[in-house]
């Protein structure tokens, strides 16, 4: 087994674990990432590929907006096309009390520069007349909102953090951490060792049990999430947003006439990543499909489906990320239930902030450390879906 050093070492090569890489191999760092199966095969890219910045705290309202620079410059920057497409969200209200916390949110989105908007049901009606006659109050909207391919981004990524100097080392998962005086020396993998005194854990769902091996427990669990992608009965209006209906099922047109469908439908569930099915389960698929043609009025049948998968939301009980420096040389940067797509350039800047400059500077650190989350909870984030 071969040993090699590392200024840091970066456990995970999903789309944050390669910013991160990214970043600090930038900053002059020697960076090595550790990754059991190959860059994405985790929750990268089993994701919607969303991006927006219709949330419902600062915290996360601030990490979108430190992540959309590096959206909207992708191209220039990677020098690769990441097709986004900017449809907008629109989040159905069936409430006044929905529409009120809905106007809460755009309040406080707009506080810090995002262009969402407060729409009524006959506003609704008249932008995409075929939502004319929908039972809701109103609606929040922002244009800026949209998808990219994530797949595409996981390959820049991938070439970019080698580019810059980092050695990603796929089939690497790690086994164990040695520790001496309480910090961390060395990583074993099952392709060798890496000594180093800094480990960045980029694990998502793996990340808690990443900790462990250092002593550090993190209240992260893994939710399980379904999409799918089919065609609709009818093709959908041109110009349709991304539409989430109470949390409970969304929808977004695809490319070539598809529309991808999603939704917890209620069904909060927690599942041990070591044993997880990747497929969508056949009661979900009927289900969904059946809130689809009841809320959003979009008839799809069951053989209409392509295809159906499930990926895994990592996620703290505030709902937003840690991004955090342990005693024992661990930086955590984990815990985004489903914003880590979209927040993964946050994550990698704040991440290196945290490491090379002593301290995250772009934001307040406090809602992202780790410590919070032995206190009572002040803030959560409840527009996840």
């Amino acid at each position: 087994m071969k040993t090699r050093n590392a200024d840091v070492a970066v456990v995970g090569a999903g789309i944050i674990g390669l910013f991160c890489a990214w970043f600090l191999a930038r900053r002059g760092l020697g960076v090595v990432v550790l990754e059991r199966k190959t860059p994405g095969a985790g929750s990268s890219l089993r994701n919607g590929g969303g991006v927006r910045s219709q949330w419902g705290t600062a915290t996360n309202i601030q990490l979108s907006v430190l992540s959309e620079p590096f959206w909207d410059e992708f191209e220039d920057r990677f020098g690769v096309d990441v097709a986004l497409r900017r449809i907008g969200y629109l989040f159905l209200a069936r409430t006044t009390d929905a529409l009120a916390e809905l106007s809460r949110q755009v309040a406080l989105q707009r506080d810090f520069g995002v262009p969402s908007e407060i729409l009524s049901a006959s506003d609704i009606g008249t932008r995409w007349p075929s939502l004319d006659g929908f039972d809701v109050t109103g609606a929040s909207f922002c244009a800026s909102d949209g998808f990219l391919n994530q797949h595409r981004v996981v390959h820049a990524l991938t070439v970019a953090a080698e580019a810059a100097g980092a050695t990603i080392e796929s089939g690497a998962d790690v086994v164990a951490m040695d520790v001496a005086a309480g910090r961390i020396t060395a990583v074993h993998t099952t392709a060798g060792t890496v000594a180093t005194e800094l480990v960045v854990n980029c694990a998502g769902a793996w990340a808690p049990r990443v900790a462990e091996q250092v002593g550090i427990s993190l209240p992260i669990r893994s939710r399980r999430v379904s999409l799918l992608v089919a065609r609709p009965a009818h093709p959908l209006p041109v110009g349709l947003p991304w539409l989430i209906d109470s949390g409970e099922v969304h929808l977004r047109p695809d490319v070539e006439g598809r529309v991808q469908v999603g939704g917890f439908l209620g069904n909060d569930e927690t599942i041990d990543p070591a044993a997880f099915d990747h497929d969508a389960d056949g009661w979900w698929i009927h289900a969904v499909l059946g809130q689809v043609s009841r809320r959003l009025r979009i008839q799809i049948e069951r053989s209409s489906v392509i295809e159906s998968w499930a990926g895994l939301y990592p996620s703290t009980p505030d709902q937003h990320p840690i991004i955090d420096r342990t005693d024992a040389g661990m930086v955590i940067v984990g815990g985004f239930a489903g914003a880590g797509l979209m927040h993964a350039p946050a994550a990698g800047l704040l991440a290196t902030e945290l490491i090379v400059d002593g301290g995250v500077n772009s934001i307040d650190p406090d809602p992202l450390r780790l410590e919070r989350l032995s206190r009572p909870i002040a803030t959560a984030e409840r527009t996840g879906f």
